[in-house]
């Protein structure tokens, strides 16, 4: 299959082909052609589009000189330093946290450091709650034990 073989009209060899399917000048005409329409289409696109943006800006209302002024942004606001604000609400924190100062001077609330009211509790204690004998006098609920109870 690979080789030519002979013609027995002419004596001649043959390619083993149609030779008569593709011209290389007809192929590279229809290339030259495709390129040709190609450029065609995309000239006639960016005119199209031209002509519609100037139609567009015509038929809109000019613009506001007042649309130029820029307005504050609205909360919440995005944080550019997160860390240098957390650095800062923490010693503000810290410092409120460490020192004495009015909560309110008319009711004569203070605000202590935490050392010293934990001192102050430490001698004090913390209040207690009377004991009630609410768990025998609540209705559907069990008994006691009798050793708990002397407990």
């Amino acid at each position: 299959m690979g080789e030519p073989s002979l013609n027995a009209a002419n004596g001649r060899r043959s390619a083993g082909h149609e030779t008569s399917d593709l011209e290389p000048r007809i192929v590279a005409l229809f290339a030259v052609g495709l390129a040709a329409l190609l450029v065609a289409v995309m000239a006639a696109t960016y005119w199209i589009y031209s002509a519609a943006q100037l139609r567009y800006a015509k038929q809109q209302a000019p613009v506001s000189p007042l649309a130029y002024t820029r307005e504050p942004i609205p909360e919440p606001r995005l944080q550019v330093s997160g860390a240098e604000e957390l650095r800062r609400l923490r010693a503000a924190e810290n410092a409120a946290l460490d020192s004495y100062g009015w909560i309110d001077e008319e009711a004569g609330l203070v605000r202590i450091p935490i050392d010293r009211a934990i001192e102050i509790l430490a001698k004090k204690g913390l209040p207690a709650r009377p004991q009630s004998n609410l768990w025998e006098s609540r209705p559907g609920k069990p008994e006691r034990n009798k050793q708990d109870a002397g407990k």
